[in-house]
């Protein structure tokens, strides 16, 4: 047989409901904290269309920085994804007054 403990407290509906309303407010700044840390972690990844759509470029271009190191990729199975990050921090701004 299984003893269970049944434990009665006293409580108004006011405290019963305060006290509810008090756990889930933790719960949910907990989750908006882990939320946050989800957002900051994760890399958006691209795939080789995205990439190409995004920088106006052949997949020939791409493999070839893939290949000298400009931009490097990274595989999941037998798929090819780009960080979006490091293609924007690829970009250079140049300057249309060089010669």
């Amino acid at each position: 047989m299984n003893n269970i403990q049944t434990h009665i407290y006293q409580i108004t509906p006011n405290e019963l409901k305060n006290d509810l309303v008090g756990e889930f407010r933790k719960i949910l700044v907990e989750f908006s904290q882990l939320k946050e840390s989800v957002k900051t972690n994760t890399e958006e990844l691209l795939t080789v269309q995205e990439t190409m759509d995004l920088l106006k470029c052949s997949k020939q271009a791409l493999y070839n920085w893939n290949k000298s190191g400009i931009l490097p990729s990274y595989r999941m199975g037998n798929r090819v994804y780009y960080k979006k990050s490091e293609i924007f921090s690829k970009l250079i701004k140049q300057d249309s007054h060089d010669k």
